[in-house]
């Protein structure tokens, strides 16, 4: 390779989310030789075997899933196409009439997937626009729970049981008395054994 001058290159420093590997994919962490408009891993010029990319961003929002960013990249259509979507909103509902007539409801919930501790309520409106397509679903993850408005033991077991699946969830619905009608009389708690955690959940902020 012909001789470089200095001033021609620069040799810099990236923690991530800037560069990734044009062969694999992969985001590129450590050091790189910036050429012009090109970009090498390492810092020496006489090297300059693998190629990196420039991470196409909007708004400073990356993709840190591997497997997404990977996609992304390699299908550009499917990557502007999502770029469109918008970040969910979060947004509180209230059960209805209806709802109290049956005793049971269903709510709705949005997590960030790569930051489990970002999971916010929905309303039926914003969780059908998730659905449909108008809110980013790489970012983010929709579910729901049945809540019911008649037991909040109910409520406490149903919380428990998704933790696996959506880390934090009982931070979101830490009240298993909300919307509970008033004057319902409650269930005696079931008794436990010493291998059975008690409930998490407490009553609220």
């Amino acid at each position: 390779m012909p001789y470089i001058p200095k001033s021609q290159y620069d040799v810099k420093y990236t923690n991530g989310q800037e560069l990734y590997n044009s062969r694999t994919g992969e985001e590129y962490k450590g050091d790189y030789i910036q050429y012009g408009q090109k970009y090498f891993a390492g810092n020496t010029i006489t090297n300059l075997k693998v190629k990196l990319e420039k991470i196409d961003t909007e708004e400073n929002l990356v993709l840190k899933n591997t497997r997404n960013f990977l996609y992304n990249q390699l299908n550009p259509g499917h990557y502007k196409k999502v770029k469109k979507r918008f970040r969910p909103v979060a947004s509180k509902a209230r059960p209805t009439e209806k709802d109290y007539e049956k005793g049971i409801w269903t709510r709705y919930f949005c997590q960030q997937v790569n930051r489990h501790e970002n999971i916010f309520e929905l309303d039926t409106e914003g969780y059908k626009k998730f659905k449909q397509g108008e809110y980013d679903n790489v970012l983010y993850r929709s579910g729901e729970i049945k809540w019911s408005l008649r037991e909040s033991q109910i409520n406490n077991d149903n919380v428990l049981k998704m933790i696996r699946q959506y880390p934090n969830i009982q931070f979101l619905f830490n009240n298993p008395n909300e919307f509970i009608e008033e004057n319902t009389p409650q269930p005696s708690p079931k008794p436990q054994s010493n291998q059975t955690p008690p409930p998490i959940l407490g009553g609220g902020y």
